[in-house]
């Protein structure tokens, strides 16, 4: 249940999604640059890695800017926002999925690939759904405890691929 200062601890929220959703759009137009840099081997048959990481980069953009679009509707309650976080988090989760029968086929990444490609995605994904049911609730906590790591994992992962991609060896 909601408690009657739910809209107003989350008006204090707003500079903060508004700052995330700036960075995140800005960031994705860096991407688009370094993907633009490396097309041919990012989408060459045999970088089919290289092919996921700017995938999961630009999806991982994406979820962090619509996150914070959903903090910045106005006078939203939360069971709107906890449905809103909740279907993103199934939207994760279908695409993670995708991307985890497209890569059982393949050849197998290193630990730390592993890591990168798995264990953050897995843990922002669950984090997400966390934050979906419990700001659903009328949670505000929520927002520290799993909102900000979740949008802190996305960012990282997705700089850190956007990184690789932009300096990778020419071939």
């Amino acid at each position: 249940m909601d408690s009657p200062y739910f809209s107003e601890r989350l008006l204090l929220w707003q500079p903060f999604f508004i700052t995330v959703a700036g960075v995140s759009g800005t960031l994705v137009g860096l991407l688009f640059m370094s993907l633009s840099l490396n097309r041919e081997q990012i989408t060459a048959a045999e970088n089919r890695r290289l092919f996921r990481l700017a995938r999961r980069s630009f999806s991982d953009f994406l979820y962090v800017l619509l996150i914070a679009l959903f903090f910045l509707i106005p006078l939203q309650n939360g069971h709107h926002l906890g449905t809103e976080l909740l279907v993103l988090g199934a939207f994760r989760v279908r695409l993670f999925f995708a991307q985890i029968w497209s890569v059982a086929t393949g050849q197998k990444p290193a630990l730390l690939d592993l890591v990168w490609e798995y264990v953050l995605p897995v843990l922002a994904t669950v984090g997400l759904v966390i934050a979906g049911v419990q700001m659903y609730e009328g949670e505000i906590i929520t927002v520290h405890y799993f909102v900000v790591p979740v949008i802190a994992t996305l960012l990282v992962t997705a700089c850190s691929n956007a990184w690789q991609l932009l300096i990778m060896e020419k071939k």
